[in-house]
């Protein structure tokens, strides 16, 4: 080998040394690198070790049992078989009665003791736990409703006690009724005890006690049970024991012709003790809520309507109607600040019933009425839309509607200046109100008010309100145009500028429902008007504007739709699909509305029949001159259809009807001018 080539292989040998040291310390750095992350994962580990998260405690909950509905049946069979009992002794009492083996003394006191023997068993099966406690209720109630009406029987009907002692031991049976209603917290027993007790007042009244005491007694009745159904939240029975005592109450006014102030007084404590326990036990997070406000409701107009009847012939009885309305709101107020929605709206609506009765019972003047109950009603909507009160919306919303009907059929527009005439007017300025008021913008809805949203209800209500101004322009044709014509002409152009007007103003002002009704009904107005002529006795000038204004509308919108305008750009989803036929019914009913215009002319001798003719075809030829022009310019087929079709028809009017019917001169005129529109019709055609 040479010199330089073992230079060479020591210069190779000298960089493989080189590159092995250096691959020596790279893996001596990746050892270093590869413990110190182990050490430091030690570390970590053992400076915070993880802990296992340990399961919290789940509180298991307490799961009350509930009844089957046979058991329900079971439980309730010992109360039925007990009604049962009592009704079978009752008829055996009878049955030897009439056979005449016992006397009415004997029956008596064989009825007291069946009735102290119930007791007896059902005391001595409660102390030596002997049967179920359904069945030693049913024998407490029992013994409780057999001693009220033996107590009854023998002072009324077989007058073997005396009026004295059957009110003592009449007494010492409602203490007993009471009191096991109290000790043994049953419901069912609760409400033998109300109802039995409350016959009570009767057999007062047939002692002829004074009233001031029977109202006395069934206030106290009434209240002694409100320790036994607030002790145990027996909401049932406080709605039956209202309902009786109520009922109780006002038997007893009917009976008694005087002394009607008393009985008014006791209804409103009646009253105020069962609003009182109500809002007691009111639970605002039951699942029955509605049920509870809907019998707080049923029981508050029921007693409104009794109050009515027994304060009837008593004067300034609308004191003690402002009484009950205090009452009212009241519960109305309490609701509102324990943030009880449905209580609340319950309460402000029959507060707002009974404002209205007090209003109705006051002797105001006539006229004074007349103006004065639409504007509560009114008032009453707003009130129920300013609260958002469901049922008062509901409730006041029937009575201005019932007010609206009254004031439109009672009322009439003359003489123009007077009250009758705005009480005639007033209903629809709050109709008005009330729908621009509902309009404004809500951050959440509630239930009621999604459901009426998705039933039309508010668009519904700006239909109701065009109608009722549209219907009140009815009455001022009906009224002061009477010996024109049948047709409400004034009615008729207020609906074709409304009609012209919701088309410009965006649905989320107007509503979905309002426009496609008014169009509905503005077709319906210019089929009617515009096709055939009629006599309007010396008042041309209003036919021949109403015409002018449909005819002027129809041209408008067209245009508008055309130009693609404001109507345009509003209902523009639909456009696409909808704008060819629309723009060619408009044209044609542009076409009837002049024909109608012409003839109407003729038949008021404002223009010659020959000319009315020649002025018909002429119009023909226009219109399908237009149709075609317009056509050709936007691309609509239809209405280059609807051109050809009238085309022919004037084609046909031309040669077959107007060359028979029309001098030499009208024909050469007629002629020429058709002529010239044709051939400047097939000019531009050409173009196109």
């Amino acid at each position: 080998m040479s010199l330089e080539v073992e230079q060479r292989i020591a210069k190779l040998e000298k960089e493989v040394v080189d590159l092995r040291q250096e691959v020596d310390v790279l893996k001596r750095l990746q050892s270093i690198a590869q413990t110190s992350t182990l050490s430091a994962r030690k570390s970590i580990e053992q400076t915070s070790p993880t802990q296992k998260p340990r399961p919290l405690p789940v509180q298991e909950k307490k799961v009350q049992p509930q009844r089957s509905l046979e058991e329900h049946i079971m439980w309730a069979l010992p109360k039925v078989f007990m009604v049962i009992l009592v009704l079978g002794v009752l008829w055996g009492l009878k049955l030897v009665s009439d056979y005449g083996y016992l006397s009415n003394e004997v029956k008596i006191i064989l009825a007291y003791i069946l009735s102290i023997s119930l007791a007896v068993i059902a005391y001595v099966m409660e102390v030596k736990k002997l049967g179920s406690s359904a069945i030693m209720i049913s024998l407490y109630g029992g013994a409780f409703i057999i001693g009220i009406l033996t107590t009854a029987a023998g002072a009324i009907l077989y007058d073997v006690l005396g009026l004295t002692m059957a009110l003592i031991i009449a007494v010492i049976y409602i203490g007993y009724g009471i009191a096991i209603s109290y000790l043994k917290k049953n419901e069912v027993l609760t409400l033998f005890v109300a109802f039995t007790s409350l016959l009570l007042p009767y057999l007062l009244e047939y002692m002829d006690f004074s009233p001031v005491i029977i109202l006395s007694f069934v206030i106290v009745l009434f209240t002694a049970l409100q320790f036994v159904i607030l002790q145990h939240k027996q909401r049932i029975a406080l709605y039956v024991a209202t309902f009786f005592s109520v009922l109780a109450v006002s038997i007893l006014a009917f009976m008694n012709s005087d002394n009607q102030v008393v009985f008014g007084v006791g209804m409103l404590i009646v009253l105020a003790i069962y609003f009182l326990s109500w809002c007691r036990l009111y639970n605002p997070e039951s699942t029955w809520k509605h049920l509870h406000v809907g019998l707080q409701f049923s029981i508050g107009t029921f007693s409104l309507l009794l109050m009515n009847l027994i304060i009837r012939s008593i004067d300034y009885n609308e004191l003690l109607l402002l009484v009950l309305l205090s009452l009212f709101v009241a519960v109305a107020s309490y609701g509102y600040k324990q943030k009880w929605q449905e209580a609340f709206d319950s309460a402000v609506t029959l507060a707002f019933i009974t404002l209205c009765n007090t209003l109705l019972v006051m002797n105001m003047p006539e006229k004074v009425d007349e103006l004065l109950l639409p504007f509560m009603t009114f008032a009453g909507v707003m009130i129920s839309l300013r609260l958002r009160a469901s049922m008062m919306k509901v409730v006041s919303s029937l009575l201005f509607t019932f007010a609206l009907f009254v004031s439109y059929t009672v009322h009439e527009p003359t003489p123009f200046f007077s009250i009758a005439h705005v009480s005639l007017l007033l209903p629809g300025i709050y109709l008005m109100i009330i729908y621009l008021y509902a309009l404004r913008p809500k951050k959440t809805l509630r239930a009621f008010e999604k459901l009426m949203k998705d039933m039309y209800i508010l668009d519904f209500l700006a239909v109701i309100t065009v109608g009722y101004f549209l219907a009140y322009f009815g009455k001022i044709d009906t009224v002061y145009f009477a010996g024109v014509s049948d047709i409400p002409h004034s009615m008729s152009i207020l609906l074709a500028v409304i009609f012209a007007v919701s088309l410009l103003v965006p649905v989320k002002l107007k509503g979905r429902a309002l426009t496609p009704v008014l169009g509905a009904f503005f077709l319906f107005f210019t089929l009617m008007l515009m096709i055939l002529p009629y006599n309007m006795q010396g008042v041309e000038w209003l036919n021949l504007a109403t015409r002018l204004i449909y005819m002027a509308v129809i041209v408008a919108i067209v245009v508008d739709l055309l130009k693609r305008g404001r109507i345009y750009q509003i209902y523009e989803d639909h456009m696409a699909k909808f704008l060819d036929p629309t723009v060619s019914a408009g044209v044609v009913l542009v076409m009837i509305a002049i024909w109608g215009f012409v003839f109407q002319l003729a038949y008021n001798n404002l223009l010659d029949w020959k000319l009315s003719i020649a002025l018909s075809t002429i119009t023909l030829f226009l219109t399908a001159s237009t149709s075609l022009w317009l056509s050709s310019i936007h691309l609509l087929r239809i209405l280059r259809l609807t051109g050809f079709a009238i085309l022919a028809i004037a084609f046909v009017k031309l040669i077959f009807f107007d060359l028979s019917a029309l001098d030499l001169l009208i024909r050469a005129i007629l002629f020429i001018t058709i002529g010239g529109i044709g051939m400047l019709l097939s000019g531009r055609l050409l173009r196109k």
